[in-house]
């Protein structure tokens, strides 16, 4: 989940444009994934509850760019996700490169 939420900082900071439907296409790929993980038991229920938190917090960064908000909210609130991201990927440390292997699955 850390290269996922690294590269919309990326992207952000580069000026690329960050829409709604590019960061619900990646809440869904979370979402899935979790779903997939979980079900195979490649992650804990704990690990599973907390990385849903991360999948919240895109969720409402995409309502808020359906609304309109400034790029510097939108980065103020990517890096506050990378924060939770990078604590959550020292708690469970596998757990980034599992949910990155789905990709290319």
């Amino acid at each position: 989940m850390l290269d996922l939420i690294s590269r919309l900082v990326t992207m952000s900071s580069n000026k690329e444009n960050i829409t709604s439907d590019i960061v619900n296409a990646e809440v869904n790929y979370i979402s899935n994934t979790l779903e997939l993980m979980r079900d195979a038991h490649r992650m804990s229920n704990d690990a599973y509850l907390e990385s849903g938190s991360i999948q919240g917090g895109l969720s409402v960064i995409s309502s808020l760019l359906e609304q309109n908000i400034t790029d510097l909210e939108i980065d103020s609130l990517l890096n506050t996700l990378l924060q939770r991201t990078k604590v959550l990927d020292s708690k469970y440390p596998d757990l980034n490169e599992i949910m990155e292997s789905y990709r290319t699955a």
